[in-house]
């Protein structure tokens, strides 16, 4: 970990500001021509998509009979729980798609994203990864590039990951960190790595993904 701080200290370059640590986990990237923002916060009341719902029930991760919306334990198959993503523009989500799960759900402390696609008829997992979507970027093979949000805990602070992961074909694979994102005396603090460490540092930053156990 001393070995991260010093890159923490040494190879990066300050470039904006948060707010707070809640909103940083949820705060989408900007926006732009090539990348969509996306912000998750699970108050809709209604799967925008009746295919949502059909494609829970065969997934078969939460309970069609329960009502109660603050029961993350034994949680309803709801949108507020539960969020889908198209995973290839040019694929029906009901035969390929990324689903985000809300924190807490199952016991689990931080937000998940599950990439399934269907074979052979049946819905199978391709990734799986403890964090949260904060965009995407459309690319020429329709598979949009993944840029997600990692919690990690440095020294009893935390820290956010904003990476890349990009389709290889059958999965997707990490490319690379962009930014990192913390709060210290100071305030929220958001930092890019410069280029010429950008390599590797997110070697870094992978194996300690991976340690964590946050792509699952």
């Amino acid at each position: 970990m001393n070995r991260f701080l010093f890159y923490l200290c040494t190879f990066f370059v300050l470039t904006s500001c948060g707010t707070d640590e809640e909103t940083n986990d949820n705060q989408p990237v900007e926006t732009s021509s090539e990348i969509i923002g996306i912000e998750t916060l699970f108050n809709e009341k209604e799967f925008p998509d009746p295919v949502h719902l059909e494609l829970l029930k065969e997934l078969k991760i939460c309970n069609t009979a329960q009502k109660d919306t603050s029961n993350y334990l034994d949680p309803a198959c709801s949108p507020s729980f539960f969020k889908f993503f198209q995973l290839n523009e040019n694929v029906p989500v009901k035969n390929a798609f990324i689903l985000q799960i809300k924190s807490k759900v199952g016991g689990i402390k931080l937000r998940r994203l599950i990439v399934f696609m269907r074979e052979k008829g049946d819905l199978v997992k391709v990734n799986g990864f403890v964090a949260n979507l904060i965009g995407l970027r459309p690319t020429s093979s329709g598979h949009y590039d993944l840029i997600l949000r990692f919690n990690d805990n440095v020294e009893g602070d935390i820290i956010f990951y904003n990476t890349i992961f990009k389709w290889d074909g059958k999965k997707y694979v990490y490319d690379c960190t962009e930014t990192i994102e913390g709060t210290d005396q100071s305030g929220p603090w958001r930092q890019r790595i410069k280029e010429e460490f950008k390599d590797s540092v997110s070697k870094d930053i992978y194996a300690t993904l991976v340690k964590n156990q946050m792509i699952i």
